[in-house]
């Protein structure tokens, strides 16, 4: 089985299509998404003929621009097109539908949004986000991110939940004076955001393949999240950071207690007060963040391995007769 992708996205390169390769697909990572979007579409064709893939494979909002004009030439060549809404349930009308309905199979992070597609003859499948446990483990101590508290991750203005889970993680523990540094990209400097961030808690921009060290390094990471309204769709930084052995304090989500017990595998909080008690709880008990980080790899090695996820896949692929 040959699978074509249109980006090289580190949910690709370190997670899914990681665990496809080794489960014996082959898969050709590509930067056509750029091509795509600015109205390129002979790259596509070029890369089709080339590699001749069994499937193409697409993820999220990663084409916005020409999509049609994408759909009707891997139309043309008779290729199965796989869509993974990795952007449901918020943006399930606007993005995810258009592509779902011309996809030979649709998998979505969200299972609210499944009779939702199901209204359009659409029989999409539940695919969570997941770790890669030869990717996300343990690291090395790096003096980058030798703090207390790290979030990584960038500062985006259109999720209401994420703009609360920074007002209840974030902001009580910069208030507090705690050492905490910040990763991302400039976002966090915005005027026009509903947070700016003093530069003396930003660390940079983090590279992805730096993930395992920084949960290694800091004693407290922090998650918040784009969607609080679903029982399966949660930010995947949650699974890189448990899957790293990283001692986890989130945002609650409906989601996230679906999956996980507090305090057994990682720590959530409501408010900024739950905030501040779980770090006074935890900063200083190194013998219970190390207990909490193993049980959360644990249960994520077991349950949210994207080994275990590709099966699932190939499985679809299979009971549709999409697989070569």
């Amino acid at each position: 089985m040959k699978i074509l992708l249109l980006e090289d996205a580190p949910i690709f390169k370190y997670g899914f299509a990681s665990a496809m390769i080794k489960k014996g697909i082959e898969v050709k990572y590509t930067s056509l998404c750029i091509e795509i979007n600015k109205g390129n579409l002979y790259a596509l064709q070029e890369e089709i003929e080339k590699f001749k893939p069994d499937a193409i494979l697409n993820a999220g909002m990663c084409i916005m621009n020409n999509l049609n004009k994408m759909l009707n030439i891997i139309k043309s060549y008779f290729i199965p097109y796989i869509y993974w809404a990795i952007e449901d349930p918020v943006y399930f009308t606007h993005v995810s539908l258009k592509n779902a309905l011309a996809a030979s199979m649709c998998m979505t992070t969200a299972v609210e949004c499944i009779p939702k597609y199901k209204r359009y003859g659409i029989h999409a499948e539940l695919m969570m986000f997941g770790c890669n446990k030869d990717f996300h483990y343990k690291g090395n101590i790096n003096p980058k991110f030798d703090h207390d508290i790290i979030f990584i991750g960038n500062n985006y203005k259109q999720h209401f939940s994420r703009k609360k889970g920074i007002d209840i993680i974030l902001k009580p523990l910069i208030q507090r004076g705690y050492d905490i540094k910040v990763y991302g990209n400039d976002w966090w400097f915005d005027t026009s955001q509903n947070f700016v961030l003093d530069r003396k808690n930003y660390g940079g921009y983090c590279a992805y393949e730096e993930l395992p060290d920084a949960y290694a390094t800091a004693k407290i990471a922090l998650g918040v999240h784009s969607v609080a309204n679903s029982n399966t769709m949660m930010s995947m930084r949650t699974f890189e950071i448990m899957g790293c052995g990283g001692f986890y304090l989130t945002q609650y989500t409906p989601a996230i207690q679906k999956c996980f017990l507090n305090e057994k595998h990682l720590v959530w909080s409501e408010n900024s007060y739950d905030t501040l008690r779980m770090v006074e709880r935890y900063l200083n008990n190194q013998d219970g963040r190390e207990r909490i980080a193993l049980e959360g790899q644990k249960e994520c090695y077991l349950k949210h391995d994207y080994d275990k996820k590709v099966d699932i896949f190939i499985y679809e692929l299979k009971r549709r007769k999409l697989w070569r």
